[in-house]
C-alpha cells in the first residue's frame, strides 16, 4: 500500500468536480453519485493521456470514475467484472474533503480477483451495488474469527459487526486532497463512516498490467 502526494493539484481537483457536473450520465447506487468518464468523448482523451503518464509504465488505465459519496460504503474488491487479465491497482484520489472531518479507506488482507461485495451480509442490502456481484460469507469462505473491536468502533460502525467475522485489516489510508491512495485491485476495501455527507468526492482510477 502506498501514496503519491500531489497526484492532483488543487486546480485539477476543481476540474474533475466541474467535469462531473457536465457529464450526461450519473448513477445513484444508494451510497454515492457515480459518473464514469466517457472515453469515447474526444474532450476527455487528452486528460486520459495525462493521467496515463502518471501511472507506472507497466500499467494501463482501464476505468476512471468520479464519485460523490453521501454515505459510507460496503466491503468490496475492484476486480474484474466479466473477464479481465492481469488486474493491477486502484488509485483513489480525493478531490473534495471537509477540513473539519476525517475520511479513511480501510484495506483488508482478503482478496478477490472478481468484483464482489458483502454488502447484504453487512446490513446494507443492495446499497452500493452497481457492477459488483453479491456473495455470502459462506460462498467466499470467510473464517469465524471475531473482527477487531477497536477498529470497528473507530471506523466501521455503519456495518453489521457480526458480518465482519474473518476479515483482517492490512492498512488504513487517511484521505488528503489530491493525494493518490494505492492498493491492489483484488484487495477488499471499505470506506470508514463519516459525518459530513456533502463534502466528500474522489476520482477512482483502476489499472491492469500490460
Amino acid at each position: 500500500m502506498r501514496k503519491i502526494p500531489n497526484f492532483f493539484t488543487e486546480k485539477e481537483c476543481k476540474w474533475f468536480k466541474w467535469y462531473h457536473s457536465v457529464l450526461p450520465e450519473t448513477r445513484d447506487n444508494g451510497q454515492r453519485l457515480l459518473t464514469m468518464c466517457h472515453y469515447a468523448q474526444p474532450f476527455f482523451a487528452k486528460k486520459l493521456q495525462q493521467l496515463q503518464q502518471r501511472i507506472p509504465n507497466n500499467e494501463e488505465i482501464t476505468t476512471v470514475n468520479i464519485n460523490f459519496d453521501y454515505s459510507a460504503g460496503g466491503i468490496h474488491s475492484d476486480g474484474y467484472i466479466d473477464s479481465e487479465e492481469h488486474i493491477a491497482n486502484s488509485y483513489l484520489i480525493p478531490i473534495s474533503v471537509d477540513s473539519e472531518d476525517s475520511y479513511y479507506t480501510l484495506i483488508f488482507d482478503q482478496t478477490s480477483a472478481k468484483a464482489i461485495t458483502f454488502n447484504s451480509e453487512l446490513g446494507l442490502g443492495n446499497k452500493g451495488i452497481t457492477t459488483y456481484t453479491q456473495v455470502t460469507r459462506e460462498e467466499y469462505g470467510l473464517a469465524d474469527t471475531p473482527f477487531d473491536q477497536e477498529i470497528y468502533e473507530r471506523y466501521l460502525t455503519h456495518l453489521n459487526y457480526d458480518g465482519l467475522r474473518g476479515l483482517t485489516v492490512d492498512y488504513i489510508h487517511e484521505w488528503e486532497l489530491g493525494t493518490a491512495m494505492i492498493w491492489p485491485r483484488e484487495n477488499f476495501h471499505v470506506s470508514a463512516n463519516f459525518k459530513n455527507k456533502d463534502a466528500r468526492a474522489s476520482v477512482l482510477i483502476t489499472t491492469r498490467y500490460r
